[in-house]
């Protein structure tokens, strides 16, 4: 016999379209392949011990585990791409706590804190007009762009935030713990380590590459192709490719800065992926971007 108690249970406070319109998805990531209308529950109480867990939230599992939670539709969140999770998470955080949050800032022309309120529907129209891929030319070759996973992005931050620890330990070794010369020599795999990894995750948002007619769409071979070439030429693609994902980054704020002799306007950029926006008072903006 069921009890009363399910009729109390959560329902869902909003519905949502994901902005990548489901471009990259099949039926074994979001339930019956549709991105239209997801219904979006509030936490729990232990989604919320989730995102209170260390361990959890540096390997990503507190991130997927909620969203699987507050979306019952997403059957695979570690196959996102990226601007569909901070989309998924804004809307999270709207259907537990509402639309009204807190957030401070710090003007990068004169230092001075500001405390905002902003409303994060707001934030959510933002994502409105994300183009899905992109594409561009550098010498007479096309490159096809598209965003990478919310598993591929976790594996690269684990894999260079533990090889930059590895940096920080070994640098601090006395002479006595390890000689000078076998210290340079680890620093030195280190540096090339974190290199690699650079090169590698610049090439995974490259989907194929085109040239008179003919298309390569083998990873390998793009690699090889990228990695042997010019040093100049793999700049300027990492170039191209920046300039690019940034559009796949959250909306920024427009904040103007509330001290007396400034004044002035800024744009502060947040990030969405950490506990603190599911708990503190305050969102701490950790990225300021001036606007002239």
């Amino acid at each position: 016999m069921s009890s009363f108690l399910q009729e109390y249970q959560r329902q869902p406070k909003l519905f949502i379209d994901l902005p990548s319109r489901g471009k990259w998805y099949n039926d074994t990531i979001i339930k019956d392949a549709g991105y239209e209308q997801l219904p979006v529950f509030g936490m729990n109480a232990m989604d919320e011990i989730m995102f209170k867990t260390p361990d959890s939230m540096y390997s990503g599992e507190s991130t997927a585990e909620v969203i699987r939670s507050c979306i019952p539709s997403i059957l695979d969140p570690w196959q996102l791409v990226g601007y569909d999770i901070d989309y998924i998470l804004i809307a999270i955080r709207i259907a537990t706590y509402g639309d009204a949050m807190p957030a401070e800032t710090i003007c990068p022309f004169c230092a001075t804190r500001a405390e905002n309120e902003i409303s994060l529907t707001k934030m959510l129209e933002g994502f409105a007009n994300y183009e899905t891929d992109f594409t561009f030319d550098l010498n007479n070759f096309t490159f096809h762009l598209s965003p990478i996973t919310y598993k591929a992005n976790t594996e690269f931050s684990l894999e260079q935030y533990q090889n930059e620890r590895a940096m920080f330990q070994i640098d601090k070794l006395t002479d006595e713990q390890m000689d000078f010369k076998q210290k340079d020599i680890e620093l030195k795999k280190l540096y090339a380590h974190g290199s690699d990894i650079n090169v590698r995750m610049a090439i995974s948002y490259i989907t194929s590459v085109s040239r008179d007619g003919q298309t390569e769409t083998d990873l390998s071979a793009i690699s090889k192709f990228i990695t042997e070439n010019d040093a100049e030429f793999f700049q300027e693609l990492k170039e191209k490719i920046s300039e690019l994902t940034y559009k796949w980054n959250l909306p920024l704020l427009n904040v103007t800065c509330p001290g007396e002799e400034c004044g002035k306007e800024y744009k502060s950029a947040i990030n969405v992926d950490y506990s603190s926006f599911f708990g503190t008072r305050f969102l701490r903006s950790r990225n300021l971007i001036s606007s002239n």
